[in-house]
């Protein structure tokens, strides 16, 4: 029998690398399993490469869980100002301006490869891979086995595996089977920060146009998020409909309120005003003229419909694009089922969890690597307890 680890870690991810660095700085015997070929690869591509860490503006209401409570322990506990001490430790240091925060250097890569050498220095092993498709506790001890056959065992036992999203990256969702192993209960999964499907009779002629919008999503949630909104042949992309795309991943209504900063009485007066110029559209230089074409064209010259179809032009969403291009999954290892305020099972002394894996989801602009962060960190700290205690 192999030499038994102190703590194993399923997953070379952020939380799994995260976890990894706090109690390598602690105690030998930790180790990583990963199963692609090396460890960050999804967070090397975060932020589209510039890697967005985490967020100035952190709290609990930018976050979904089954238990709405579950992330305000670890949140409160390792904050904006924790993680930024946390990756200076590291030697990556952050952009200043407040909301969204990338290592100065913006590359996500660099976050990635500061995390590994930092776990490689520490004398943690990573094993990449290595792809461990079954656990099991007997007489104390945790053994994990890969597909290829190997067989390792644990003290303590961190699943940091992932969602479902992004298969590229190795997570397919598959891993979910070992927390159902444990009898761990799986919560329905739904792509989130994702391209949404919709009714395309609304949309048509509105391919690649992109607009300023607030909107607001009713769907197993109601979510509200203002950024870009861009058309495509399927339905709609941009800031605004990633950040409440988890609420309607399963189907749903859209509500796009165009010139969100332009109350409707003003506007109706701009229209009122521009309708008197016996030339040109009484949309032109307001909205994309293609948008003002079609809306105009739907409205027959009544003024306060045109205005209505700005401030809400609704779409019946059908479905997501799916979770190869989703950059966060919704759902996972149920939260009622886990310690808040530790990370660690409630059915299974010994065994925790961090990040993606659990069914916590955050908005998009660093809140999900936040959890990630704060999750592996709260886990490292009670791994780190009942070793020492």
């Amino acid at each position: 029998m192999e030499k038994k680890k102190k703590v194993l870690i399923v997953g070379g991810g952020a939380a799994g690398l995260i976890a990894a660095v706090r109690l390598s700085a602690a105690t030998e015997g930790v180790m990583v399993a990963e199963r692609g070929a090396r460890c960050g690869r999804k967070l090397a591509a975060t932020g589209n490469g510039q890697g967005n860490v985490t967020n100035s503006f952190i709290s609990p209401e930018h976050y979904r869980c089954g238990e709405a409570d579950f992330p305000s322990h670890a949140l409160s506990r390792y904050d904006y100002a924790e993680a930024e001490a946390f990756y200076r430790g590291i030697g990556i240091y952050l952009t200043k301006e407040e909301g969204k925060r990338y290592p100065l250097s913006l590359q996500a890569s660099a976050v990635s490869d500061a995390l590994r050498l930092k776990v490689e220095f520490s004398g943690a092993e990573l094993v990449t891979d290595c792809n461990i498709v079954r656990a099991e506790k007997s007489a104390g001890v945790f053994s994990v086995y890969a597909a290829d056959g190997r067989a390792f065992h644990a003290e303590k036992l961190l699943f940091a595996f992932g969602g479902k999203a992004g298969a590229q990256f190795g997570t397919d969702g598959t891993a979910y089977a070992l927390a159902k192993g444990f009898s761990h209960t799986v919560t329905p999964l739904y792509p989130s920060l994702v391209q949404l499907k919709t009714e395309t009779e609304r949309i048509r002629g509105l391919k690649g146009i992109r607009m300023s919008a607030r909107v607001k999503a009713r769907g197993r949630y109601d979510a509200e998020s203002e950024g870009d909104v861009i058309f495509t042949d399927y339905g709609v992309s941009g800031s605004a409909v990633f950040a409440v795309s988890g609420a309607v991943a399963a189907g749903g209504e859209l509500e796009i309120e165009f010139l969100p900063e332009i109350k409707k009485e003003e506007l109706y007066a701009i229209l009122r005003e521009k309708s008197d110029l016996p030339y040109g559209g009484i949309l032109d230089g307001i909205v994309h003229k293609q948008l003002g074409r079609i809306l105009e064209r739907k409205v027959k010259g009544d003024l306060r419909a045109l205005v209505s179809s700005l401030k809400s032009f609704r779409l019946k969403v059908v479905g997501a694009i799916g979770f190869d291009t989703a950059q966060v999954t919704a759902g996972g290892v149920c939260t009622a089922e886990v310690d808040a305020r530790t990370m660690e099972s409630k059915l299974i002394k010994g065994l925790y969890f961090a990040g993606e894996a659990l069914d916590v989801d955050g908005d998009c602009g660093g809140y999900n690597l936040h959890w990630a962060f704060a999750s592996a960190s709260i886990a490292a700290d009670s791994i780190l307890k009942e070793l020492f205690k």
